[in-house]
């Protein structure tokens, strides 16, 4: 069995998405209000991941690899991503996998966020239809792509 949850972080509006079996199965934005401090936002973050963890136990946890923006807001999605990665080993005792967004899009021949969205929505019309790009729906897509491309990587080692 395999059920993918995947991250796309951001200490802001962060997308999730959980495939089972290589089918989607839920998705969603983790909201943080810009008003909270840091530690508050990392507080929120790390309960909202701790019980999408509890809910849904999933086999493989995918994260965005984080590249460099600049130094700070570089140190302030370590700070989100570190929660993600604490969590899935306390809950899970394993490690989640961290995949460069680029490799990902060129995998599947898309160039940036908005091609993603696009061809994501484009496949998913029913579930995904009420998605607004610039209200977290990129999140979600940009995290739906992460889990499929991995998805595609476990069935190719089950295959060798």
């Amino acid at each position: 069995m395999n059920k993918i949850l995947s991250f796309d972080v951001s200490s802001v509006c962060t997308g999730w998405s959980l495939l089972d079996n290589g089918k989607l199965k839920e998705f969603g934005l983790i909201k943080m209000s810009r008003n909270y401090s840091m530690s508050e936002k990392l507080y929120w973050f790390k309960h909202n991941v701790r019980g999408l963890l509890k809910i849904y136990k999933p086999d493989h946890v995918v994260v965005e690899e984080t590249y460099l923006k600049n130094v700070r807001t570089l140190k302030t999605l370590m700070q989100f991503i570190s929660i993600v990665n604490v969590e899935t080993f306390n809950m899970l005792d394993k490690e989640p996998v961290f995949i460069n967004t680029m490799t990902v899009r060129s995998h599947f021949g898309l160039k940036d966020k908005i091609e993603v969205f696009n061809y994501l929505v484009g496949n998913y019309k029913t579930k995904l239809k009420y998605l607004v790009f610039d209200e977290g729906g990129n999140d979600i897509t940009d995290s739906l792509l992460q889990a499929l491309y991995w998805n595609e990587k476990l069935n190719e080692e089950k295959s060798d």
